[in-house]
C-alpha cells in the first residue's frame, strides 16, 4: 500500500486560503503538561468520573452562552513539574485605553499533572477558585508566546513540520511551546500566538521566528494567517483585511463582530474595534469561493469539501461616538 502524502502538503500544493479556520474562543487555558499526558487527556474512555463531569459542565457553559473556549497542552520547561496553567481572557472593552487580543493570568500549584481536571475547573468554571486554596498566582511575562503543534502521534505533519519550526523558535529566543493537537493538521507547522490570539498556517523556521518578531509585515504573512480567536470565523477574513492595511499596530486594538447570514448565504460581517479617537466601525460582505477538494488527516484517504471565502468592498462606517 502506498504511503501516503501529508495533509499539509496537499493543502499547499491546493493554494488553500486558510483564513477563517480559527476557532472561536472567549478564553483559553493552558495546561503545562508533559507529552505523555496528553493521550491520556486526549483519552475519552479513560476519564475519571470527575473529568467527565468537568467536560459536561463546559458543554453546558458553551451551549448556554455560545463563547467558546480554547485548551492548550503544552510541555512545561521543566518535565515533572507540578500542575501550572496559564488562563487568556478576551479583552472586552473598546473603550479608554486600546486593549486587544487576550489578557493572561498564571498560576502555580503543588498538583501533580494528573490532576488537570482541576485547572480546567478552576479557570473556565469557578475562576473563584483561583484566589487561595491549591493555586498562587505567579507574574506572567511580557511578550508573545508561541504554541506550535508537534503532536505527530495525532498526524504526521504536525510532527514533521512541527517540530522543526518549534525548535527553531526557540533557537531564536522566541518563546515557544511544545504543543498538543488544537485542530488543523493540513495547516501544519500550525502555531496559536498568544496574547495576540493570532493562529498561523504553513510556518516554516524561518518565518515562524521572522512573524514572532514582527519583522515582516502583515501584507507578506496574509496567506498564512488562520485568523484572530477573539472573532467568529466569517469575521476574521474582515479582520485581516484590516490588519494589512493599518499593520501590527491593529492588533492592539479590541475587536467585536458580528455576522449576518442571508437568504442566498452570504454574509456580512460588522466589526467595531476601539480606535485612538473612540470606536470605528467597518462593514463588508463575505462571498462564497470555489471549494477545495482535501484530507483533513494525513492518515486517511478520505477526502472532503473545504470551503473558501473572499471578502468584498470594505466599508468605513461613521466612528460610534465620533463626527
Amino acid at each position: 500500500m502506498p504511503r501516503l502524502k501529508l495533509c499539509a502538503d496537499d493543502s499547499r500544493a491546493a493554494g488553500e486560503d486558510p483564513i477563517g479556520t480559527a476557532p472561536h474562543w472567549a478564553e483559553v487555558t493552558v495546561l503545562e503538561l508533559d507529552v505523555p499526558m496528553w493521550a491520556r487527556l486526549r483519552d475519552v474512555n479513560a476519564w475519571t468520573a470527575e473529568q467527565q463531569d468537568v467536560f459536561a459542565a463546559l458543554r453546558g457553559k458553551v451551549e448556554a452562552s455560545g463563547a467558546g473556549f480554547g485548551l492548550l497542552m503544552s510541555a512545561p520547561t521543566t518535565p515533572g513539574r507540578a500542575l501550572r496553567v496559564r488562563h487568556y481572557t478576551l479583552a472586552d472593552t473598546l473603550h479608554g485605553s486600546p486593549l486587544g487580543g487576550y489578557v493572561r493570568r498564571d498560576y502555580a500549584s503543588d498538583l501533580p499533572q494528573s490532576d488537570w481536571a482541576r485547572g480546567l475547573h478552576d479557570t473556565l468554571l469557578d475562576p473563584s477558585a483561583l484566589t487561595g486554596g491549591d493555586w498562587t498566582a505567579v507574574p506572567a511575562p511580557d511578550g508573545p508566546d508561541l504554541h506550535v503543534c508537534t503532536h505527530g502521534t495525532v498526524d504526521a505533519a504536525c510532527g514533521r513540520y512541527g517540530v522543526p519550526v518549534y525548535q527553531a523558535l526557540g533557537a531564536a529566543g522566541v518563546r515557544a511551546w511544545r504543543t498538543g493537537h488544537f485542530g488543523g493538521h493540513r495547516f501544519a507547522a500550525t502555531a496559536v500566538d498568544l496574547p495576540s490570539g493570532l493562529l498561523w498556517a504553513h510556518l516554516t523556521p524561518e518565518l515562524a521566528a521572522q512573524v514572532a518578531r514582527r519583522e515582516v509585515t502583515p501584507a507578506q504573512v496574509a496567506g498564512h494567517l488562520r485568523g484572530f480567536a477573539g472573532l467568529p470565523p466569517l469575521a476574521q477574513l474582515l479582520d485581516r483585511h484590516l490588519l494589512v492595511q493599518h499593520g501590527w499596530d491593529w492588533l492592539n486594538r479590541a475587536r467585536r463582530a458580528t455576522v449576518e447570514t442571508h437568504p442566498d448565504g452570504n454574509h456580512t460581517v460588522t466589526l467595531t474595534a476601539s480606535g485612538p479617537h473612540g470606536p470605528e466601525t467597518y462593514r463588508a460582505p463575505v462571498l462564497p469561493a470555489a471549494s477545495l477538494h482535501l484530507r483533513g488527516s494525513s492518515h486517511s484517504h478520505d477526502a472532503a469539501p473545504v470551503r473558501q471565502f473572499t471578502l468584498g468592498p470594505v466599508t468605513a462606517l461613521t466612528p460610534v461616538g465620533g463626527g
